[in-house]
Formats: C-alpha cells, structure tokens, sequence
C-alpha cells in the first residue's frame, strides 16, 4: 500500500520536529506494509462506487441526485439516501445482489454521515435541518466514504474480527480494544488514514468511552475521530466541521415585521 505518514504532522513551529514519533510511525507502516495490510476488499467496492464525490464529477452528481431525489422536492430524507446507496452500489457491481450485499454491510454507517450532512448548510427553511438538501449532496457523498471507513475499523475492534461476524454486539469493550490496538493503528497508517487511529494508544479507550459506561459504541468512536480531524484542520476534518459554527452560534435576533402587504400564495418547493 501507498505511504500515509506525513512528515507535516510532526513539525510544530515552536516545538520542532518530533523526530522519535516520527520514526516510530514509519516503522509501524512499514511493518504494516510487510504484513500485507491492505484495503478490505468490501470497504474499496464501497468507496469507489462513491468516488463521484469528488469536486470535478458534478455531472455524475446530479444525475444520481435525480435518482436519490424521486419525487423532486428537493430533499432527502434518511431512507431516500438509504434506498440511494442500494441502488449506487448494485448499479457500480452491475449485479443486485452483491450491491445489496456491501449494502447491509455498512448499512449502520449510513445514519451517522445523514446527520452530519443534513445540518452543513445554513437552514433554508424549516425542513432543511432535517434533510439534506442539493447544497448538501457532495458532502454527504464524502461523508458516506469517511464513515464506511470508521465503521470498518469498528467492527474490525469488535468481537475482535475482521467485518461483521456473530461475535459482534456493536460495542467496544476494554479488553477487545487492548487486543485490537495494532490492528487500529495499522489501519491508521495505511488505509485509514486518520488523525485518531494512526496515534491510537490504551488511553483512547476512556477518551471515548465519554458516559463511562465501559463500552464504546459506534456513535462515540465515531465523534472522537471526527473531533481529532477537525482539530488538526485535515482535508476530512474541515469537510466534517461544515455548519458547526452555525450550529454553535447564538440564534440571531428576529427581524423587524416588514409592513403589512396583501397576503400572496406560498410557492411550493421546487
């Protein structure tokens, strides 16, 4: 597999450079690299059936808008963008049931990239925060790719196996975090290239555990890595950041009533 340390992750203009974690990650992915760590094979037909994310494939994306969008109102509800991965992932594989297949495989992934994406753009009415709008499209497509991702390095922690197997319960325990710590940050190094996963260590574990309940589960394992990308300002972390700031924001103060006019129709969405 292709290099994923970045010799700009450990410089800090005040600090230097942090010349031992940088050898110590390098030895990781090349050891990673001899073992054979690769890109599950079910995770790559996933990423790249959504490769039209991608800034220059805006053709692509409307066409797939229109099929997403059935009904033309301008909105995706959950179970529209549900039924849109099914029907991109059997028309990439040209074969229905292997699309479902990788479908139902990352199918718990698809809710939390839904309510990331839905709330990234300024509310443009009352129902805009509840779907995701045209203007939110490409970066639900990204976000589809990042969580598929997590999800993976998730269920490959639970049950302490690679996929979905019998012996997962959707949850992360200590003890299958101590035994999956290398695997994790293998991945990290190599194709999950994220922040939290290539410097994961023992302590993480109640970094995410963040009820003290002695397990994660996919919701907190998924903020923490999404809160490692958008501190370190990463492509995936500025991506992810989209409408905090609004959200964060006080609500803004109510404009003044416009004077009476003669009531007109209110035009539908379009």
């Amino acid at each position: 597999s292709t290099a994923r340390v970045s010799r700009n992750d450990y410089y800090d203009a005040k600090l230097g450079w942090d010349v031992e974690g940088l050898q110590e990650d390098l030895e990781i992915e090349h050891q990673a690299a001899e073992e054979g760590v690769a890109l599950p094979s079910e995770l790559d037909t996933f990423l790249r059936a959504f490769a039209f994310a991608a800034p220059s494939e805006a053709v692509r994306r409307e066409e797939a808008w229109r099929l997403w969008d059935p009904n033309g109102n301008g909105y995706l509800s959950l179970a529209e963008v549900d039924l849109g991965v099914k029907m991109t992932l059997q028309s990439f594989l040209k074969d229905a049931g292997a699309g479902e297949a990788v479908w139902r495989r990352f199918r718990p992934s698809f809710i939390r990239a839904f309510n990331d994406a839905k709330d990234a753009a300024a509310a443009a009415s009352s129902l805009s925060d509840d779907y995701v709008t045209k203007g939110e499209f490409r970066l639900l497509l990204s976000y589809l790719g990042y969580y598929a991702t997590w999800f993976e390095v998730f269920a490959m922690v639970d049950g302490c196996s690679d996929g979905t197997t019998a012996t997962d319960d959707r949850r992360i325990s200590r003890e299958e975090w101590e035994e999956g710590i290398e695997k994790v940050v293998a991945a990290g190094l190599s194709w999950a290239p994220y922040v939290a996963l290539r410097s994961a260590t023992s302590a993480s574990f109640d970094e995410m555990d963040s009820n003290g309940g002695g397990y994660v589960l996919l919701i907190e394992f998924c903020a923490w890595l999404k809160a490692a990308e958008v501190e370190a300002a990463t492509p995936a972390g500025l991506a992810l950041a989209a409408g905090d700031e609004q959200l964060a924001a006080p609500p803004a103060a109510p404009a003044p009533k416009p004077a009476a006019k003669e009531a007109k129709p209110i035009s539908t969405i379009s």
